[in-house]
């Protein structure tokens, strides 16, 4: 996907999280979080030359549904592309030190997901606490990583 187009959903994403209830509505809550840190950390990689910034879709490492010339998409064998979550598909070469920051405050966020959407451990103010740490963390990392793309 384009850096722009992970800007726009970062933003609707954050917004839309804004308006949950984090215990009340936490499931939604954390996706929208979760979802927003994904393309947080894509238009990171875009905007630290980590990844291309192509018009493409990842679908799965390697995979990427690419517009064709008469409107049509298709499936095309590509690099890694977008990655879907921390570590899928591995970013090849040298990732900057704040990449490896946002990686890790992702990855505390994650911690939640199986435990809290797929398991049996109810949300707590604790809980919430800690992935809002996290989305914040990355947020103010992703932030600063795309404003020095757009001041240069």
């Amino acid at each position: 996907m384009r850096l722009d187009s992970h800007i726009d959903k970062v933003q609707r994403l954050t917004a839309l999280r804004a308006r949950l209830e984090p215990l009340r509505d936490f499931e939604l809550w954390y996706w929208a979080s979760l979802t927003a840190g994904t393309n947080m950390l894509n238009a990171t990689l875009h905007a630290t030359g980590l990844t291309p910034d192509d018009p493409v879709f990842s679908t799965i490492p390697g995979v990427h549904v690419v517009r064709q010339a008469d409107g049509s998409y298709a499936r095309e064998l590509r690099g890694p592309g977008d990655v879907s979550h921390v570590g899928w598909p591995p970013i090849e070469g040298e990732a900057l030190p704040q990449v490896r920051r946002l990686e890790a405050a992702l990855h505390a966020l994650e911690e939640h997901r199986d435990p809290c959407i797929r398991g049996d451990r109810a949300p707590t103010p604790a809980i919430v606490d800690e992935c809002s740490r996290a989305f914040d963390e990355a947020r103010a990392i992703y932030e600063q990583a795309v404003t020095a793309v757009r001041s240069a």
